[in-house]
């Protein structure tokens, strides 16, 4: 893992002090010390208490009403740069010419203006930069650490992944492009051009990209891109939706083993007889033997055993930690 950081110097800022909620605990896993923060880590993705999980790149504002309004390159320069995507990673194009490209860790110090609405502007800065080790198959994952100096807060400098107060840099997010997620139903939502979601380390969608399963990752180590299907049945499985119906039966910092059909995502050690918790496809859980949360879990929908079923026939196999 490779990683580059700027020092923070934030200033002449505007906001607002709102405290809504945006909490979308059912497609993440809240952050634990004893657990690595792109296993478990943080909040969704907010600043000023207004949602920038879902961002248009186009200036428009997503549902929050949150717009970015404008990009800054790392040294200041005022020569039309914007803000754009390369796959699922996030480049900026300008300069006198408009040629220029930053990309990587060149953006590091770069600043992103976001329009909160009713004229309130807020700059966040690109503060840190790092490559993640993918959990399957294909080339490490871009992630950006997004920092901004909340003025209600006393001045503190925040992460743009909440629950992050003592240390803004541990936090960071991969980008998803042309794509979104829908908290409530815990469905993909597909063909989302001019799109970018920000997936907090330790959320469903960081671990959808972490496992090979974003919308430009590789899959099959062969830089084949999953299907939405795919992508969807990954989702059911990160959030335990067994019934597919958008009802997540997970919480912080459970163990689970997982295992995919095309054998790019393997668990570390050989599961235990038993220890099969269900397959998976975009519809939800196939069957179910043993779910992560232990028996006392209640469903909406009745389930098979998975008996004579295989991982032959899902996306996904998924295997308790048995005590």
């Amino acid at each position: 893992m490779s990683a580059t950081f700027a020092l923070l110097g934030l200033a002449s800022l505007s906001g607002c002090a709102t405290e809504d909620e945006h909490g979308d605990a059912d497609l993440r896993m809240g952050y634990d010390l004893d657990c690595p923060r792109w296993r478990c880590g943080y909040n969704s993705a907010e600043v000023n208490g207004k949602s920038v999980r879902e961002l248009r790149l186009d200036g428009q504002a997503n549902a929050d009403g949150v717009a970015i309004a404008g990009f800054l390159p790392p040294l200041g320069g005022l020569l039309g740069w914007e803000l754009g995507v390369e796959g699922d990673s996030l480049v900026a194009r300008g300069g006198l010419l408009g040629t220029s490209t930053l990309r990587g860790a060149q953006l590091v110090g770069s600043t992103i203006l976001f329009d909160l609405g009713e004229g309130l502007s807020l700059p966040v800065l690109i503060a840190g930069y790092e490559e993640v080790e993918a959990w399957g198959a294909g080339d490490p994952i871009a992630a950006y650490s997004l920092v901004y100096l909340d003025l209600d807060g006393l001045g503190l400098q925040r992460s743009v992944c909440q629950g992050t107060l003592t240390d803004p840099l541990l936090a960071s997010v991969v980008v998803l492009a042309g794509e979104r997620y829908d908290e409530d139903t815990k469905t993909v939502v597909p063909d989302q051009d001019g799109w970018i979601t920000l997936g907090c380390a330790g959320s469903a969608s960081a671990k959808l990209a972490l496992l090979g399963y974003g919308p430009h990752g590789d899959v099959d180590g062969e830089g084949t891109s999953a299907t939405v299907a795919q992508r969807q049945a990954t989702l059911k499985m990160i959030t335990a939706d067994y019934c597919g119906t958008g009802e997540a039966h997970t919480v912080d910092g459970v163990p689970l083993e997982w295992e995919n059909r095309a054998g790019t995502v393997v668990p570390a050690t050989l599961p235990p007889a038993g220890s099969l918790e269900a397959i998976w496809t975009e519809a939800g859980a196939l069957c179910l033997d043993e779910p992560r949360l232990g028996d006392d879990v209640v469903l909406g929908c009745e389930l098979p055993s998975c008996g004579d079923l295989t991982l032959d026939d899902g996306e996904w196999a998924t295997y308790a930690v048995l005590d």
